[in-house]
């Protein structure tokens, strides 16, 4: 569907699944009254934002506008940095994961995250996946069982099945991303963040992410962040537009990219700047 009102330069691919803005049911993830600092700087400003399950909600907006920073506070990558301060509340089927008393290792069990560039560790196809099984106690069997499922759900099962025991760095980059969206699901976590999984890849290799992407939102809730707001129209179901820190608007991805509702979401879309 070619989109027309306001003459947006941005085409919405029609949805497979319905979306409401008002899902039966209570959000899966919930964002309420975020704030980051990095020292004195204030990076994100109170932002609030639901997420609905099994659906894909896309963050987009300028290079430092504070959407990959929020992506990165729903599984604590931020408690990493040195100076930074994250408050408001992150809640996980009701649950505060911002709250220090839960252990950050614990939680991203079941908030998984593949990072923009593919970053496979320097050990076999096997190995990559079977890691963190392993460190939880896995056994063998239950280890080979996420591999091949794994793998079958990323597509990469048939390409990589006869050589599991040879280095992952022997893949192509689009496998070795495919290899690590299988490393963050091997534990099946409920939630999937892609902080800006495909800006290295070539067309075909990014095709193939998308598609995946879309096969991924039946079982789990993704977040995506991405500088791409064709990607944005069209694997998304819901889009936040970020600029400086603040979330400028919040909607179901049809919406926003045919009518938004903030004259400065319309200027991002048309290209006026950013």
């Amino acid at each position: 569907m070619t989109v027309k009102s306001k003459s947006l330069p941005i085409t919405v691919q029609k949805r497979t699944k319905k979306v409401s803005m008002d899902p039966e049911g209570s959000a899966q993830l919930e964002i309420k009254d975020l704030n980051v600092f990095y020292g004195e700087k204030h990076a994100v400003k109170d932002v609030s934002l639901p997420f609905y399950k099994q659906t894909v909600t896309a963050f987009i907006g300028p290079s430092g506008c504070g959407k990959s920073t929020v992506l990165r506070c729903i599984n604590r990558m931020n408690d990493t940095i040195p100076g930074a301060r994250v408050t408001g509340e992150i809640l996980v089927e009701d649950v505060n994961v911002n709250d220090l008393a839960i252990n950050a290792i614990n939680l991203r069990r079941h908030i998984g995250m593949v990072f923009q560039k593919p970053n496979p560790f320097a050990k076999s196809i096997f190995n990559n996946i079977t890691l963190a099984p392993r460190l939880y106690g896995a056994s063998k069997q239950e280890q080979e069982k996420m591999v091949e499922e794994s793998l079958k759900k990323v597509g990469l099962w048939d390409e990589v099945n006869d050589r599991l025991h040879h280095s992952a760095l022997d893949l192509s980059g689009g496998q070795q991303q495919r290899l690590c969206i299988a490393r963050a699901i091997a534990m099946s976590p409920k939630i999937l963040l892609l902080d800006e999984p495909t800006s290295a890849l070539d067309p075909i290799s990014t095709a193939k992410i998308e598609e995946l992407v879309q096969e991924l939102k039946k079982e789990f809730t993704i977040v995506i962040v991405t500088h791409n707001m064709q990607q944005a129209a069209r694997i998304s179901d819901y889009t936040a537009y970020f600029y400086m820190g603040d979330l400028i608007e919040w909607s179901l991805t049809d919406q926003l990219f045919t009518s938004p509702k903030r004259k400065e979401t319309e200027d991002y879309l048309m290209g006026r700047f950013g």
